[in-house]
């Protein structure tokens, strides 16, 4: 059986990119063009010629404003220019599970910033009308502080945001989508990083990013994930989709169960009251969440002891908490330790 590992947190600082990571970008712009050809009265057919100009909001605006000033007549550059710059800020949408993980993030205690590319207050706008303001500690953005990435500067200035004295390389992620910038550097300043692939294939051969993720959900819960951390008294089937590894586990002592367990706990509530970060009586709110599961089960025609049996006879199916299985957060091949 193998030692527990000290329980140090996985990341100092986690670093978040925002367009095509954190939000859609691509798909609430396209949702800015269809409005803004309704309104101007241009060809719907249109819409996949900007889509390929904009590259993903990498493209120069001026440069893609030039040359749509060019396609369509009657329309100015000058609002074209505008519209590109407003861009998709009022369409910007937060997937629930992004929204669930950064609420992970807040309850394992990683100070957690966003940095982005961009003008300030284009960004700002969609930091906040996606709602994640209240879900981050802070942000950082380039055309506010005068770095853009992959300037180390710009990542100095995200460990300034939340206080921290200096970047700690080691434990600090960055997690984004653009190899050009997120991963480059991440890779040039020494840090951590994760490419969000979104299915693509990694093309550069230069340099590469410490992991890669298919989505921001899953990039988050590589960083939290690789904490030691309770998982019943069996494996959860996802640990195992490392292939020809072993999740590495141990079985804990009865103080360090207890206090995984409070964790445990403590993130589920952290999520319950995400929505209401100043509630504080957590008593009433989980009695609350009990009531209603209560009248659920008597519309149902279960009664509170009929409930209990069944929560009983699915706890013994799934398994238990009594050995107080932990996993380290490491794999194991052919019995050698992986990080």
């Amino acid at each position: 059986m193998p030692t527990p590992r000290a329980l140090v947190p996985r990341a100092s600082l986690l670093a978040l990119d925002l367009d095509n990571t954190l939000i859609d970008r691509n798909a609430a712009f396209r949702r800015a063009v269809r409005a803004f050809l309704v309104e101007n009265g241009l060809p719907e057919s249109d819409e996949d010629a900007i889509m390929e100009l904009d590259q993903g909001g990498h493209a120069p605006r001026p440069g893609v404003a030039a040359a749509l000033a060019q396609r369509w007549d009657g329309i100015s550059e000058h609002t074209i220019l505008a519209f590109l710059r407003r861009g998709p800020a009022a369409y910007v949408m937060l997937d629930d599970a992004v929204r669930r993980s950064l609420l992970a993030v807040r309850a394992a205690g990683v100070p957690c910033v966003i940095v982005t590319n961009g003008l300030g207050d284009q960004q700002e706008e969609k930091i906040r009308n996606a709602g994640l303001d209240s879900l981050v500690d802070g942000w950082v953005i380039s055309g506010s502080v005068g770095y853009r990435k992959p300037s180390p500067e710009i990542f100095h200035a995200a460990a300034e945001a939340v206080g921290l004295p200096a970047l700690e390389r080691d434990t600090t992620w960055m997690i984004g989508d653009a190899a050009h910038t997120d991963v480059r550097g991440a890779v040039d300043l020494g840090i951590h990083s994760i490419w969000v692939s979104g299915g693509r294939p990694w093309t550069e051969a230069g340099y590469w990013p410490t992991h890669i993720a298919s989505d921001v959900v899953d990039a988050i819960g590589h960083v939290l994930g690789e904490q030691p951390r309770l998982v019943r008294d069996r494996v959860p089937a996802r640990l195992f989709e490392t292939e020809g590894l072993q999740p590495e586990v141990y079985a804990a002592a009865p103080e360090e169960y207890r206090s995984r367990l409070r964790e445990t706990l403590r993130a589920e509530v952290t999520a319950l009251l995400g929505e209401d970060p100043a509630a504080v009586a957590v008593g009433e709110q989980l009695a609350e969440v009990l009531e209603v599961l209560h009248a659920v089960a008597a519309d149902l025609g279960l009664s509170p002891e009929a409930l209990q049996e069944l929560r009983r006879s699915r706890a013994e199916e799934r398994g238990t908490y009594e050995s107080r299985t932990i996993w380290t957060g490491r794999y194991a091949a052919d019995g050698t330790d992986r990080p």
